[in-house]
């Protein structure tokens, strides 16, 4: 599949689904032809001297430059739009013609600037051979809704990832319920050099494991302590902190799977976070549904970016009761492309257990958030949005220090 081909798929199924409160767009007036032919004038020149092959421009504005582009470019042309509606506007308005007809363009739509820079990785599009350009058509209010996309596809470096190291000590760490379905398979995934595993149970007590079919891991050193939940997420998360001894602490939900590649890479980060200071690192997470060979997509469902391996340190603490966040972190974040974290909520539990989860989201929220359990999300085939990664050692960033 061509790159372009599948930004475009991707695309179409994210278009397909809209929410029901979204406020409708217009189709902004077109330049002037004068002013359009200088614009596209500029951007083929800039394009040339580049020496790339080709063009990520940021933002469609009217429609009517990258209509232009689409029909002057050779190589490829690939547009990436965060607004949704606006989308559907200029579709309406007959003015997304070239869109799936002009070989070797591409639209990339999402609402998450993560998943535009994510889906131009999976299809092999980056600064390397691109170049990118926020939309000229933009007024400066315009191209700063693009300028996360922007910075993560311009300022972010590689990281080398070093052969053979030492392990650093790293903690494993959850806070679980003891109604979490296949406990079994969460503890299974832990490998043996871990050097603990820290559980803080929502309970009065420690649940009998024995009680609950389980087996205790013997592998390594497990401990466990118990408090209820109370709304709280963040208390919780900083209790499972406080009880973590090793010099990287590494997090996990009950319904999330690292795979056994995926941790062996683990230790690699650490000590690629040497050189630079690297204190936290982000993996992508991709949510299988409604079955294994099809993930999440579209408004965030993917790729979901966690931070979940940082550094212990004094003064970490999480913050918000519900959607909570790791503060005091000091110094540079790193993104792993490749190291996937697997997220099973939607395919282990039915739609009861899933709406009384989101449920308790929204009561720790205190009416901040809101969350909707939908069986129309857009989903695509999972081997679209897979790491490209190989067998090497995974692909790093060290992101702009707008994203610490």
């Amino acid at each position: 599949m061509r790159p372009q081909d599948m930004l475009n798929a991707y695309s179409a199924e994210v278009l397909g689904f809209g929410f029901k409160d979204a406020a409708p767009a217009s189709a902004p007036a077109a330049p002037a032809p004068a002013d359009l032919e200088r614009m596209a004038g500029r951007v083929l020149a800039a394009l040339e001297r580049s020496g790339r092959k080709h063009l990520l421009l940021l933002g469609l504005g009217s429609g009517a430059l990258a209509a232009a582009l689409a029909e002057a470019l050779p190589a490829g042309l690939c547009v990436c739009e965060q607004d949704l509606s606006l989308v559907r506007a200029l579709r309406a308005a007959g003015r997304l013609g070239w869109w799936g007809r002009v070989l070797g363009a591409g639209l990339a739509a999402d609402a998450s600037p993560w998943a535009l820079f994510f889906l131009l990785d999976r299809a092999g599009l980056g600064p390397a051979d691109a170049l990118v350009l926020p939309n000229p058509e933009l007024a400066p209010r315009g191209k700063l809704a693009h300028r996360p996309l922007e910075l993560l596809l311009t300022r972010s470096r590689p990281l080398p990832v070093p052969g053979a190291q030492p392990r650093p000590r790293i903690s494993a760490a959850a806070i679980l319920a003891p109604s979490e379905p296949d406990l079994a398979g969460f503890f299974a995934q832990f490998p043996d050099w871990i050097a603990e595993l820290v559980l803080v149970w929502d309970a009065e007590a420690v649940p009998d494991h024995a009680a609950m079919g389980l087996s205790a891991p013997d592998r390594f050193p497990v401990r466990q302590s118990a408090r209820p939940l109370g709304r709280d997420f963040s208390a919780q998360r900083n209790a499972m902190l406080a009880a973590c001894s090793g010099d990287w602490v590494l997090y996990l939900d009950a319904d999330e799977r690292l795979s056994q590649r995926n941790w062996a890479a683990i230790p690699a980060l650490c000590a690629a976070s040497q050189a630079d200071g690297v204190c936290a690192w982000h993996f992508p997470r991709l949510t299988p549904y409604p079955d294994a060979g099809r993930v999440l997509a579209g408004f965030g469902l993917w790729p979901d970016v966690q931070l979940r391996l940082f550094r212990n340190a004094l003064g970490l603490r999480f913050a918000n009761p519900v959607h909570e966040r790791l503060t005091g972190l000091a110094g540079p974040q790193a993104l792993a492309l490749d190291v996937e974290i697997e997220h099973l909520s939607r395919v282990r539990k039915d739609a009861d257990a899933l709406r009384k989860k989101l449920s308790g989201f929204d009561e720790a929220g205190a009416g901040r958030v809101r969350h909707a359990l939908s069986e129309a999300y857009p989903s695509l085939p999972r081997e679209l949005l897979a790491a490209r990664g190989g067998e090497g050692p995974p692909r790093c960033l060290l992101l702009p220090p707008e994203f610490d």
